[in-house]
């Protein structure tokens, strides 16, 4: 399997899981404290990561170290997208959140990349940015009707709907800023198994920290059923979360951006299989609009070019510069 492929396998199996994820086990999660939930998910199976870094490849460790600034934007961004999604989620209505936070990825890589950052990749073609124009319109249209109250539903008013509308930019934009800083990591030579692990720390206190302190409580619960569930959630959390950083490491940020914007359709999909689909008549225009953006684009961020662009030969060079310069830091630290 060559690179592309291995990276689309990668990039389809994190947006397909994660729609299972919120169709089919999303009520059970909504049981327990979901704070509580990822806190444990994430911090075993981080701990775990950095374990097994620390044995197989304890360089890459040090080298993460030696660049302290992008390992605590890593780990804030890592945060900030799961705290902020869950308190939009409180506000607005979840197929709006889902949506409005899918499409803006893609365009906060653009907006990267325009800015020269080198680990924001450009479009590729035309096809990709038609379609992305498109997600626009969807998304434009989505946050609309969310503050003219014709969504399914608006916990507060107007007031509820622009915060809710907020955080969910703040949680896809920190999705982007997390993407290009395991970008900046791979190019530095550090393995998705070990980013796993480093990007998860600073979540992992705050969301125990908001457990603790009952931010999310649900009450009394079933110790066994709350350790069933978290297992579960090693396999529908944790693995997705996963592949989203194997397949960061094969192909551009934009491209895997527009194939996560496919999130809302898939979930959409599932939900007819599962004979569960209640969406306001507004909303259903707006996603509409914004699934066709959303398929034009993946299938342009999939397609071939003729060869190597400038901006992509260029990370090419910048890639191994870095790796060279990771090399010396590490040789110092010794």
């Amino acid at each position: 399997m060559n690179r592309a492929t291995l990276g689309l396998t990668w990039a389809f199996s994190f947006v397909i899981l994660e729609a299972a994820q919120a169709v089919f086990f999303g009520g059970v999660f909504q049981d327990y404290d979901s704070f509580l939930i990822g806190g444990a998910v994430f911090g075993f199976t981080a701990a775990g990561a950095l374990i097994w870094a620390k044995a197989r490849t304890p360089e890459q460790l040090k080298i993460a170290w030696a660049n302290r600034a992008s390992l605590f934007g890593l780990n804030l961004s890592t945060a900030l997208v799961w705290i902020a999604y869950f308190f939009a989620l409180q506000m607005i209505e979840p197929a709006v959140v889902f949506t409005v936070f899918s499409g803006l990825i893609p365009i906060a890589i653009l907006v990267a990349s325009a800015r020269g950052l080198p680990e924001a990749s450009p479009l590729r073609n035309r096809v990709e940015g038609v379609g992305l124009i498109i997600v626009v319109i969807g998304v434009g249209y989505l946050a609309a009707i969310t503050l003219l109250g014709q969504s399914g539903f608006v916990r507060g008013g107007p007031a509820a709907a622009m915060a809710g509308l907020l955080l969910t930019c703040v949680s896809a934009v920190s999705l982007a800023a997390m993407m290009i800083y395991s970008r900046r990591f791979n190019r530095l030579g550090i393995a998705p198994i070990a980013q796993y692990g480093l990007r998860f720390p600073l979540y992992v206190m705050v969301a125990l920290s908001a457990a603790w302190l009952g931010l999310d409580g649900k009450g009394p619960v079933d110790p066994g059923g709350l350790l069933a569930v978290i297992v579960i959630g090693f396999a529908i959390m944790a693995f997705p979360v996963f592949a989203m950083q194997k397949a960061i490491s094969l192909m551009s940020t934009l491209s895997l951006a527009a194939i996560t914007a496919l999130g809302p359709l898939f979930v959409f999909l599932f939900q007819i299989v599962e004979g569960r689909v209640a969406y306001a008549p507004a909303t259903v225009t707006g996603l509409t609009i914004y699934f066709a953006g959303a398929v034009l684009a993946a299938w342009g961020g999939t397609k071939r070019s003729g060869g190597k662009s400038i901006a992509h030969k260029r990370n090419d060079i910048t890639t191994k510069l870095d790796r060279e310069i990771a090399k010396l830091h590490t040789t110092h630290l010794r």
